[in-house]
């Protein structure tokens, strides 16, 4: 039986690993006390589990400022976005809110790496994916409308689940591109990613014999400068399957990455502008942004759909010609978190996966020479989240280990 005095126990040590991470990481915002001290409490399914929220979704009670001094006064929300009220429904403890870029989009946060203070933790679900990788955080939901959940979750040493498109209800986000917009969970483990994600309405996933599994290797787009970690990564996690009887080898598909990068970005800059572009005339903005805002709206209706119709064929192909596969294993990120410097990191390896609409997975997969986290990713066509998620978890066993990072001074 859970006890009051377990539970004082269990927010005194949340209380500490706060004081000793924050504000030098700058990943949490707002913290609700009540939530914290009901860690542990007999709650459901998720008790004890301390889960936090990216600001550009609602939290009950706390202001969504979407990382914007346009949002600085936002008054409290009214009610959960329909994400956090599942989670809360399974007894998880919404405890704080999260740092993100500016209307998630790509302006540096001063949220820092956990593994090494000078290293972006990514983008734009930065925050989350820092908190959980310092170890505040047992899940943190997120979003991803290019490469902002799995970039994070892979910078920091944690799993990052996007479910397919549209599988989780958005009410309750502030909206940056509605056709790609999607919400999901960087978690401790695979199983953590899992059950939030069948609390909130998801298939969980099924047990998985690898042995069974025939597993393609995409091509990589020729673009992304891929580090030597990263390759290494990737061909551990290949072997690691083939030991343990999966099949693995190259798909003969094709897709075209400059062409689907560039009409993603048509798509999502016309819908950005739509939602924000009153916003400009604040002059509040940070400087990305603004200038994605002011492109977006010099924009037409008519380019923006036919961007988005070739974005829909190209999939369509793309998902026809690996069906033979179960599914496919590819890098997220094309090697460890870079300098803060040199802003949130690189997202086009992910933003065709996000296209593609299907679940993605990422994985840590151990550590570079130097101590930072490297991942791997799972990507199946839309509807195989359950597929994914199982596979995951049972490929995160053989996984080299990520060690947990410590405080920086």
């Amino acid at each position: 039986m859970v006890t009051i005095e377990s539970a004082v126990k269990k927010s005194e040590k949340w209380r500490q690993a706060h004081a000793d991470w924050e504000p030098r990481l700058g990943a949490v915002l707002d913290v609700d006390d009540n939530e914290v001290r009901a860690l542990d409490l007999d709650r459901g399914p998720l008790s004890g589990l301390a889960v936090g929220v990216k600001d550009v979704i609602d939290v009950a009670g706390m202001p969504t400022r979407n990382g914007s001094k346009t949002g600085s006064s936002a008054a409290p929300a009214a009610e959960d976005a329909d994400v956090v009220a599942a989670l809360r429904r399974a007894g998880a403890s919404v405890v704080c809110k999260t740092a993100t870029t500016e209307f998630a989009f790509i302006d540096p946060t001063g949220t820092k790496n956990p593994f090494n203070p000078e290293r972006t933790p990514g983008g734009s679900s930065s925050g989350s994916g820092a908190a959980v990788g310092a170890g505040l955080l047992d899940i943190a939901v997120g979003t991803q409308t290019a490469g902002s959940l799995c970039r994070p979750a892979s910078y920091c040493g944690c799993v990052g689940f996007k479910p397919t498109f549209g599988t989780l209800s958005t009410r309750g986000m502030t909206p940056l591109s509605p056709a790609f917009d999607t919400i999901g969970f960087i978690a401790r483990t695979t199983e953590l990613a899992d059950r939030a994600f069948a609390a909130c309405g998801g298939a969980p996933g099924t047990d998985v014999d690898l042995s069974t599994l025939r597993i393609g290797l995409p091509p990589i787009d020729r673009n992304a400068s891929m580090e030597r970690s990263a390759v290494d990564a990737l061909h551990g996690a290949a072997e690691a399957l083939r030991k343990s009887g999966a099949a693995v080898e190259p798909t003969m598909a094709e897709l075209p990455f400059a062409d689907v990068i560039a009409d993603h970005r048509t798509v999502m800059l016309h819908e950005a502008s739509r939602a924000h572009g009153a916003l400009l005339e604040s002059g509040k903005l940070q400087p990305l942004f603004a200038r994605g805002l002011e492109e977006g709206l010099s924009i037409s209706e008519d380019s923006a759909n036919a961007a988005f119709h070739r974005l829909q064929s190209a999939a369509q192909a793309f998902w026809q010609d690996v069906a033979g596969f179960d599914l496919l294993i590819t890098p997220p990120v094309p090697g460890p978190a870079p300098m803060r410097a040199e802003g949130t990191g690189y997202q086009h390896l992910l933003t065709p996966w996000t296209v593609l609409g299907g679940p993605l997975l990422c994985l840590p997969w151990g550590t570079d020479d130097a101590g930072l986290p490297l991942s791997i990713m799972l990507a199946a066509p839309p509807q195989k989240d359950a597929n994914v998620l199982g596979a995951g978890d049972a490929l995160s066993r053989l996984a080299p280990v990520t060690p947990k990072p410590a405080p920086q001074a």
